[in-house]
C-alpha cells in the first residue's frame, strides 16, 4: 500500500498514531474519536446525534463505541447541579490520548436544598463498581472563597465599572467552557474584576489575564478566576485630564468645560499673547508728545467751529 497525503493549511485535525491505531477500539470507536476531535471547542454532540447522522452504525452501536472511548480514557461525561437553582446539565470531554479521570463523580438528584446526593440518573454507571482502584471525588459547588482583596473605598455593584465586571466574568464561558461560571459566582466575583477596572485596566485585559495559559486540568472556574483576578492585579495608573477643544479657536477648554467655546472668544478675556504684549511695549516720548499736540488742535479747532 502507497500512501499519499496532501499539504494542509486549513480545516484539518491531528491525530496520534496510538489513538488512530489503538487495538483496543473497533473501527467504530476509532472513526467517532477522529469525528469528535475534528470538531470545534463547544460542539454540542451526543450518542444521539451521532446516531442520527451515522444510521447505518446505529444507536446501540455507536453507544457501544462511545463506551469503548470512555473505558479506553477518549471519552468522559460529568453531570452537574446547581445547588440553589436545581438545574443539571451534561458536559462531555474528548481527549486525544488516554486520561485518567480528571472528573469528580456525578452528583445525585436528590433535592438541592439540603445538598446531599441522591441516586445517580438513569443511564449514569455507578464509578465504584465501574473500576473500585480509582476514587473519584464527589462533585460539590461551594461558595467562592475570595482572597483578601477588598474592592476600593466607594466600591457600588450597580455602578458602569460593576455591570462591566459583571458582563466579563459571565463571558468567560464563551472563550473556554472550563471557565463556566454561575450566576452567583459572578456576584461574588465582580468586586475583584471591577478592580481592575477602577486601576485602569481594560475589558481585553483582563479577559486575556483570566484565559491564557489555562491548566491541563481546571477543578474549580470560580477559585481559579479569584486566584488570577487577586495575584495579577495591576498597579494603578495614572489618569490623565482629558480636555475639550473651543469651538471657534480650537485651543483646549478648561478643566470641566465639555463643550462651547473659550472665554477669550465670547470676549471675556483678553488674549494672552496681546495681554502679554500690552504689558511689554512702553510708549514712544516723542510719539506721545506728537499726539498730545494732535489732541490739543482737534480741540481747538471744535471750538472754534462751535462758537
Amino acid at each position: 500500500m502507497r500512501v499519499h497525503r496532501s499539504p494542509q493549511t486549513r480545516d484539518f485535525v491531528i491525530i496520534p498514531n496510538s489513538a488512530a491505531r489503538h487495538r483496543g477500539l473497533s473501527f467504530t470507536a476509532r472513526g467517532i474519536l477522529v469525528h469528535l476531535l475534528s470538531l470545534p471547542d463547544g460542539a454540542k454532540e451526543d450518542v444521539r446525534t451521532l446516531a442520527d447522522r451515522n444510521p447505518g452504525v446505529g444507536r446501540r452501536g455507536v453507544s457501544k463505541a462511545v463506551q469503548e472511548l470512555e473505558d479506553a480514557g477518549y471519552y468522559f461525561r460529568r453531570t452537574i447541579r446547581d445547588p440553589e437553582t436545581g438545574q443539571v446539565w451534561t458536559e462531555t470531554f474528548v481527549y486525544d490520548t488516554p486520561q485518567d479521570s480528571p472528573l469528580p463523580a456525578s452528583p445525585g438528584t436528590g433535592a438541592p436544598a439540603d445538598g446531599n446526593a441522591g441516586t445517580l440518573p438513569s443511564g449514569v454507571k455507578d464509578p465504584s463498581t465501574k473500576n473500585l482502584e480509582k476514587t473519584l471525588p464527589s462533585l460539590s459547588v461551594p461558595k467562592v472563597q475570595v482572597p483578601a482583596a477588598p474592592a476600593w473605598e466607594g466600591f457600588k455593584e450597580n455602578d458602569h465599572q460593576g455591570q462591566e465586571a459583571a458582563r466579563v466574568l459571565a463571558r468567560l464561558a464563551t472563550m473556554d467552557m472550563r471557565l463556566r461560571l454561575s450566576q452567583r459566582q459572578v456576584q461574588e466575583l465582580v468586586p475583584l474584576a471591577a478592580q481592575w477596572l477602577h486601576n485602569g485596566a481594560s475589558a481585553v485585559e483582563i479577559t486575556d489575564a483570566l484565559v491564557h495559559d489555562l491548566p491541563a486540568k481546571v477543578h474549580s472556574a470560580a477559585k481559579l478566576v479569584a486566584d488570577r483576578l487577586t495575584r495579577k492585579l495591576p498597579e494603578p495608573r495614572r489618569s490623565w485630564a482629558r480636555y475639550a477643544d473651543c469651538g471657534q479657536c480650537r485651543n483646549p477648554l478648561p478643566v470641566g468645560q465639555a463643550s462651547g467655546i473659550c472665554a477669550v472668544c465670547s470676549g471675556v478675556q483678553v488674549h494672552p499673547d496681546l495681554r502679554a504684549l500690552a504689558a511689554d511695549s512702553a510708549p514712544d516720548p516723542a510719539v506721545a508728545a506728537r499726539a498730545a499736540s494732535i489732541r490739543a488742535a482737534l480741540r481747538a479747532r471744535r471750538s472754534a467751529v462751535s462758537a
